[in-house]
């Protein structure tokens, strides 16, 4: 039986947006067939308190791939089998983060400088683990298609199920195109699934992605919080029918409001819904000017500032 359905669809971890109510929004829409968690730490996941963490209270797991990031191989694999206990359909390890504040410590995408000890932290997971075991990689810190090659293999020996592969270098960060013949050029030469990442704005995009690479899974980011409707958009192209098409945004933006201030403490709440707000506006002619408008400071403050700016016709 295979590790992951037929054509799969994830979504991406997002800081402070890869969310339970983010999910549950997706969800709403007929979701995808796994989430990824943000990224938690794995120094501080083993001892961590479940009652006080916002990291740490999950809703729904069977649908989960919880992603730790860290290069202690001892750490991880007690993170691993901290993790273990909340029953998630698998465990990832990222080592794709380009962001600074990660690679400074020799996490994310700076794991992929050191063979040797990259492998030493897939090995310690794998141990801690039966779930299913995935890791998330760049092309590199730069384009080297002869090691990236190296470190899939190195990946797969192992014990990894299945590989991620977002389609740019360290260097690159999210503004350059994705190379998809990267993902290509992994799965012609690993045994194990290849989800394909980066590019993938549209429906099409995610089709022709599939197409073009034969990879065995697409994983959307940013266009899935600005469209959580997105993987039912997938699957309506793969069966030739547009049965719901694009929901009313105002009606989205209030449900994820709703679900926000049910999950997170008012502060958080706030600060989550700010954040995911200028995302969703990109389904509007004037999200720009419409999210100056919605200035809280408070939830309910900006449930009314919602309102009054569609009846003001700022859509």
């Amino acid at each position: 039986m295979p590790i992951i359905p037929d054509r799969a669809l994830f979504m991406a971890p997002m800081v402070d947006l890869s969310h339970e109510p983010y999910r549950d929004l997706v969800r709403s829409f007929g979701g995808c067939n796994l989430f990824y968690t943000e990224m938690l730490n794995s120094r501080m996941v083993p001892h961590e308190n479940p009652a006080l963490s916002q990291y740490l209270k999950f809703k729904k797991t069977d649908d989960l791939i919880i992603q730790i990031v860290g290069n202690d191989p001892e750490k991880v694999r007690l993170s691993v089998e901290r993790l273990d206990g909340f029953s998630p359909w698998g465990i990832d390890i990222n080592m794709g983060c380009y962001l600074k504040k990660i690679t400074c410590h020799g996490w994310g995408v700076a794991m992929m400088k050191d063979l040797t000890a990259a492998e030493a932290v897939i090995s310690a997971a794998r141990k801690a683990t039966t779930r299913p075991l995935s890791v998330k990689i760049r092309i590199g810190q730069k384009h080297d298609l002869p090691y990236l090659l190296q470190f899939g293999r190195m990946i797969e020996s192992a014990g990894a199920d299945f590989l991620v592969l977002h389609a740019r270098s360290e260097t690159d960060g999210l503004t350059r195109p994705a190379k998809w013949e990267y993902i290509s050029s992994l799965k012609n030469k690993l045994g194990i699934p290849i989800i394909g990442n980066g590019d993938v704005k549209t429906a099409a995009d995610a089709v022709r992605m599939f197409n073009e690479t034969g990879c065995d899974g697409v994983m959307i980011g940013r266009s899935a919080i600005i469209k959580p409707w997105i993987f039912r958009e997938i699957r309506e192209l793969y069966s030739e029918s547009l049965i719901y098409g694009m929901p009313a945004i105002k009606d989205v933006m209030l449900t994820l409001c709703d679900s926000i201030e049910t999950w997170f403490p008012e502060d958080v709440a706030v600060k989550r819904f700010k954040l995911a707000l200028p995302w969703l506006a990109q389904n509007l002619r004037f999200g720009h000017h419409f999210v100056k408008t919605i200035r809280g400071p408070g939830l309910n403050d900006m449930r009314r500032q919602i309102n009054e700016a569609f009846l003001a016709g700022m859509s």
